[in-house]
């Protein structure tokens, strides 16, 4: 078969026939149908409104190198193609707010730190923060997926999946930018992981289970692992999904919590000192 997708190579894996006999697999696709299926199902979801129970697994950055773990009740709103905000309360107390716009993007802790940190999207910065709001975006899987001119990708059909691996060049080396997995059966995305500049994994997200909102499916169990200089866990279960209701627009403006400490993400770094463990108040690094 050929495709129209650029320099995309389709590869088929065939593995030895059942003993018995079985359901008949889904059909053999191309990229260009399981791609067009993806996109015209990630257009039909243009927000998203959700009640969130956030779980969250975080190292405390002391030199035992214990973890923290959290259950915070929450919202998660998106309205695309920019705007995010997911936030954690503990009986009614905010504990973190996570978010972004077209311009900017934040992080906020409150316990022990109440410290914010900020800066602008595509800034220097945004790649210092290791639970990064467009990371996040893109492991929701909702975003439309397209292949440049030229771009470089290849297309694997696997028994239960088919999965995408698109790539880039650097140095002469050829490393992933990012790889999606996609169910052989209903054609949604299941896993996507997100790769650094270096070829090095930023992001593992699963999407675990499917539910309607209306007429749309729409996931509403992720289970995520962030990589850095740390590793942050973050599962998130939604519910009462709703994709026409819209929050308040405010919430997608950057406002500087009251008495919190403001850390400026696209200011140059400081070294750290010789033998100096990292601040409390250093937000998780992605190196």
């Amino acid at each position: 078969m050929r495709s129209a997708m650029p320099l995309l190579a389709l590869v088929v894996l065939a593995g030895c026939g059942p003993l018995r006999p079985a359901a008949a697999p889904a059909p053999l696709l191309g990229p260009d149908v399981v791609l067009a299926a993806h996109n015209a199902w990630a257009g039909r979801i243009g927000c998203l409104w959700s009640r969130a129970a956030v779980r969250i697994n975080f190292p405390t950055g002391d030199e035992d190198g214990r973890r923290m773990q959290h259950d915070l009740d929450g919202h998660l709103f998106l309205d695309k193609p920019d705007c995010l905000y997911l936030h954690g309360q503990v009986l009614g107390q905010e504990v973190f707010t996570l978010g972004m716009n077209e311009a900017k993007f934040w992080l906020w802790i409150r316990p022990r730190i109440n410290t914010v940190w900020v800066g602008s999207r595509g800034g220097a910065g945004e790649r210092r923060l290791l639970v990064s709001p467009s990371d996040l975006l893109a492991a929701l899987g909702l975003s439309p997926l397209a292949l440049d001119a030229g771009a470089r990708a290849v297309f694997v059909a696997q028994k239960r999946h088919y999965v995408l691996s698109e790539e880039r060049e650097v140095g002469g080396a050829v490393v992933p930018r990012r790889r999606t997995w996609f169910d052989r059966a209903t054609l949604r995305p299941v896993r996507i992981d997100l790769f650094d500049e270096a070829g090095r994994c930023l992001l593992m997200a699963e999407l675990l289970r499917y539910e309607h909102a209306g007429e749309t499916e729409v996931c509403t169990l992720y289970r995520a692992r962030f990589y850095g200089d740390e590793e942050v866990d973050l599962v998130l279960r939604l519910s009462s999904v709703d994709l026409q209701k819209r929050p308040n627009p405010k919430v997608y403006q950057y406002r500087r919590p009251a008495d919190a400490k403001e850390r400026d993400l696209d200011a140059p770094r400081e070294p750290p000192s010789a033998g100096r463990a990292p601040s409390a108040a250093s937000p998780p690094s992605a190196g």
